[in-house]
């Protein structure tokens, strides 16, 4: 139905935290440029914030609405299609709507107030005199260290101390640090030719390079200003001639920032497919023909040819007018996944993740919102490419846990992404080579269709494994203390490098040395605002901590018993690479860890250089297990197999299974059988003895039977509510009193009530990070609905109570870090 403007106003999603949505009229002057998915500018309790317009709706006779104050975008950043899924987010991950939509855009676009802190003379003086473990101390270090800065929640911290007269808190608006690149062409005036403006001419052009000049501009190209004064030094000058006699005009213009660059996996058609491959293709192409939502989980064994379907999918939905979300867990990937499809797709892929800029992240985006992309390959956060007819998602190794986004919003990638599909009737396909067990159970109830590639492509055999165990080894005097390879490993590398293979070494442990112990209390030296231990980088010869970036160097005594004698225990990647260099000093060897590619295209540049044979051992974290194919990988090695199990999480078995399947998948995809060998000191658990024997179905049986005793997903829903605050004492108690209050609420639910389970409160396993001291809850239920209607009971009762005690509470939906 279509609505009269002057009789309709607008529905608006805010960018503050408040739950709902919010009317506004629309001044007369304004009402052509209001679309559906466009900022504006709107009053709110006294102050202008951004909006999303979600809905023109109609105007009730007796409304009495504040107006919009402006438009601030020429063009919809997404579609109306797109509503339904931002709303179903919010509502299902109890985020705020108008935040949410905010942290799906391209950063850089908002211009909302922030609150800023400025020390005063007293507050400096107050710094002299306050303990250095005060949280005074901290909060005017914080402020006195980051001048300008956004201040961090909760800010009732900071007006207590702006009371006390110790700093001045001001708001200040963050300017828009992303839009279109607007640069400066030179072209010919209108219906002016080149042909003409030589012949009017009766002698020699005055400069040598004018003639080259002038055909250059009047090339059918747009020519950049910058570009010309590239190629001629006196291009500024020339142009500018010929501009006064109006030949030539300058105008601004847009220039796209493209992301792509060099195709760095090239990939070339295979001749056929095979016949696995083709069921596969030939299923979803029905699937896709039936323009209906439908939902399949692509179980294919690592080298089964999982990438050749996706493809083959994709081309089919592009060529029915449709387009394509294709997701990886990885950034590196993505960079993968571009070079094989952008081959044979063409400049009609986009990427989009987040090592992109502000500026290329904000081009991409609006490519693919004008219509101009028919594929994006991204992280996580291409979930929310807004694509005007899309008709597929691909979600690559559905099984990882970069899918879960661990701030704020806390949404699941892979879930949401069966949602948008759903909303938007387009088909969804979960591929993985270790399905999560969730992902299979929901192929046992009818919600997924399986298909199933069992076979490696040509019938590759899957590589050979072999366990170490280390305890033994230790035992019988066989392996020295602190001795990172087994002697079988040692010998396995030897021959693989002798005979000119690659090799993959997979240890999940950045850094040097794990801890530092003193010699005296036997106390490892933890992190100031943290609960866990230094790590050692070679690096700088610093001890970090991974969770708050706090560093110190080596050089300091036990801030327990005051004793400068310290020693080092464990190794990480770092000193696996060191150790290597010394084992095989001829040899090439390449790091692929957070560490090593903290800069933009590092990552790409180490796995380009593997790809070309110029590295012969790559050492990595969880990055090198992703689906990357490797042909001269005959050799993978897994060092310490045993680092996942010991996480306190009711999916360790299920994420150590798949790490060592994955990373084994990486060995043998070329003409040469593979060979992995597992390092462990827990030979005899059933994650290690099935991923051993390439046994999924055997691994998801136990897995299975174990979730449905403790009625664990997918046999129950989950919530964590987390609780981190400044004072220990404090957070303590109002986890306790939190507890108490859900228990009061059930108890008021006589039938319902018993139907959810609270576990806690409990300090969390890692009971202090950044400064904050942490406590969490788990509350447990076979409803989905009744879990959400309690946590929005508690949402109400309880965020006051934390608020005055400084304390802050986080809604974790489906939690997967319980750390």
């Amino acid at each position: 139905m279509k609505i009269d403007e002057n009789l309709s106003c607008l529905r608006i999603a805010v960018t503050v935290p408040t739950q709902g949505t919010f009317s506004y009229a629309v001044p007369e002057p304004l009402a052509p440029k209001a679309q559906v998915g466009c900022r504006v500018l709107v009053p709110f309790n006294n102050r202008k914030i951004t909006g999303y317009i979600l809905e023109k709706v109609p105007k009730k006779s007796n409304q009495n609405l504040k107006e919009i104050l402006n438009v601030l975008d020429p063009e919809p950043l997404f579609h109306k299609q797109q509503v339904p899924f931002f709303e179903w987010m919010a509502d299902y991950y109890m985020h705020p709507i108008g935040q949410l939509i905010q942290s799906a855009l391209p950063g850089g676009l908002n211009t909302d107030p922030y609150k800023t802190a400025l020390l005063t003379e007293k507050g400096l003086s107050a710094m002299a005199v306050l303990s250095p473990l005060s949280e005074e101390k901290r909060l005017l270090s914080w402020i006195k260290d980051h001048p300008g800065k956004r201040l961090p929640g909760p800010l009732q911290e900071f007006y207590v101390l702006q009371k006390k007269g110790w700093l001045l808190i001001r708001e200040r608006t963050r300017k828009r640090r992303a839009g279109p690149l607007m640069r400066k062409f030179v072209r010919p005036m209108k219906d002016v030719r080149l042909k003409s403006v030589l012949a009017e001419r009766t002698g020699p052009f005055e400069a040598k390079n004018e003639l080259v000049f002038m055909e250059t501009v009047f090339s059918p190209d747009d020519t950049l200003l910058s570009e010309l004064t590239a190629k001629f030094t006196n291009a500024s000058y020339l142009a500018k001639k010929w501009v006064k006699k109006g030949i030539l005009e300058e105008y601004t213009g847009t220039v796209y920032r493209n992301p792509a660059g060099e195709i760095v996996f090239p990939s070339l058609a295979p001749v056929k497919l095979f016949e696995q491959q083709t069921q596969a293709v030939n299923h979803i192409k029905k699937c896709l023909d039936r323009k209906a939502f439908s939902a399949c989980l692509l179980h294919g064994v690592t080298g089964s040819g999982k990438t050749e379907v996706y493809y083959r999918a994709a081309r089919h939905a592009i060529r029915s007018g449709r387009q394509v979300i294709l997701m990886v867990p990885e950034i590196a990937l993505c960079v993968y996944m571009e070079g094989l499809f952008r081959t044979r797709l063409g400049n009609r892929v986009g990427i989009y993740h987040s090592g992109l800029s502000e500026g290329e992240r904000y081009d991409e985006w609006m490519r693919m919102a004008r219509g101009d992309v028919d594929l994006v390959i991204g992280a996580r956060s291409a979930l929310f490419a807004p694509l005007p007819e899309l008709g597929l998602i691909i979600v690559d190794e559905e099984h990882d846990s970069a899918y879960k986004q661990e701030n704020s919003p806390r949404y699941q990638a892979r879930d949401a992404a069966v949602v948008r599909a759903k909303l938007e009737k387009a088909m969804v396909t979960l591929g993985s080579g270790t399905p999560s067990v969730q992902s299979i159970y929901n192929t046992i109830n009818g919600r997924y269709h399986l298909l199933s590639m069992p076979d490696r492509v040509e019938k590759r055999p899957p590589p050979d494994v072999e366990i170490v165990d280390m305890k033994t080894l230790e035992d019988k005097g066989k392996q020295p203390e602190n001795e990172i390879l087994s002697p079988k490993l040692r010998e396995a590398l030897d021959q693989n490098l002798r005979e000119g293979n690659q090799t993959i070494l997979f240890l999940n442990r950045r850094g040097f040395h794990s801890l530092f112990l003193c010699r005296s209390c036997g106390k490892p030296i933890r992190c100031p605002n943290c609960d866990v231990a230094l790590t050692y980088h070679l690096m700088g010869h610093q001890l970090k901590c991974h969770y708050c970036g706090f560093y110190s160097g080596t050089k300091i005594k036990c801030p327990s018993c005051g004793r400068g004698e310290l020693k080092s225990y464990g190794f990480g990647t770092e000193k696996l690479e060191q150790t290597l260099t010394e084992l095989f000093p001829t040899a090439r060897i390449a790091r692929l860890d957070t560490d090593s590619t903290r800069k933009k295209g590092q990552a790409l540049q180490i796995l380009r250089k593997f790809s070309d044979y110029k590295t012969d051992i790559l050492v990595g974290t969880q990055m090198i297990t992703k689906g990357y194919d490797f042909p001269k990988v005959t050799l993978v090695g897994v060092i310490a197999a045993d680092l996942s199990l010991g996480f306190p999480d009711f999916r360790a078995g299920e994420r150590t299974f798949q790490m060592l399947s994955q990373v084994a998948g990486r060995s043998g995809r070329g003409s040469q059988r593979g060979r992995v060998i597992i390092q462990t000191f827990n030979p005899d658990h059933y994650a290690l003895i099935t991923a051993t024997a390439h046994d999924y179905q055997s691994f998801f049986e136990k897995e299975n039977d174990l979730r449905k005793q403790l009625s664990y997903p997918p046999f129950s829903h989950l919530a964590c509510l987390r609780l981190l605050g400044n004072s220990k004492g404090k957070t303590t108690d109002a986890a306790q009193r939190l507890s108490l209050g859900i228990r009061d609420i059930l108890a008021k639910w006589p039938k319902r009530g018993k139907e959810i389970m609270v576990l806690g409160p409990v300090e969390a396993p890692i009971s202090k990070i950044k400064g904050k001291f942490r406590w969490q809850i788990l509350l447990k239920s076979e409803s989905s609905s009744l879990l959400h209607h309690l946590l929005g009971r508690i949402e109400k009762s309880a965020r006051k109570d934390l608020k005055s005690a400084g304390v802050h509470l986080i809604l974790d939906i489906d939690p997967y870090q319980m750390l």
